[in-house]
């Protein structure tokens, strides 16, 4: 009977410690979207990311560092205005963490760039994929973002154009 307890107490500490990091792993992710949605603490949010960061847009091919990726996405840019009706930037419908990344499916609600109304007949639907360092900070992120055809066309031009 003790060695079958000394055979089961690994596995079973084993496998509380990874039930710990998944946790730990959905609370680091919760938070980074939870800033995403609300889009009003940019300190907050560069603060979430390691300093070794890889971004990458699927979409439009783009891989950029850390300092790339905050002039990419550039929350303080004064271009981007919330919709009134909409005051969180985005929905997050369903998050699946292992212990150590985490994958965000959603889509964003419609916002004001340069004065145009986007993502209100066509949702960007996301699916953004996280990677944490045993700091818990973001090592890389990736995003899959549906842009609308005029977005997709440039994104092909863009490509072409390489």
């Amino acid at each position: 009977m003790k060695g079958l307890i000394k055979a089961i107490l690994p596995l079973v500490l084993l496998v509380s410690c990874t039930s710990s990091e998944k946790r730990n792993t959905e609370a680091l992710a919760l938070e980074f979207f939870e800033k995403f949605k609300s889009r009003n603490d940019w300190s907050g949010f560069k603060n979430l990311y390691a300093d070794n960061l890889v971004f990458e847009d699927v979409i439009y091919r783009l891989k950029f560092n850390k300092d790339d990726f905050f002039s990419f996405y550039n929350w303080p840019d004064t271009l981007f205005e919330k919709h009134p009706d909409f005051p969180e930037t985005l929905v997050l419908q369903d998050l699946s963490v292992t212990d150590s990344s985490a994958v965000g499916r959603g889509y964003f609600n419609p916002f004001y760039y340069k004065g145009a109304l986007l993502s209100k007949d066509h949702h960007w639907r996301f699916t953004m994929w996280l990677y944490f360092d045993e700091e818990g900070r973001i090592k890389r992120h990736i995003d899959f973002i549906e842009y609308p055809p005029v977005f997709l066309q440039s994104a092909a031009e863009s490509i072409e154009n390489q």
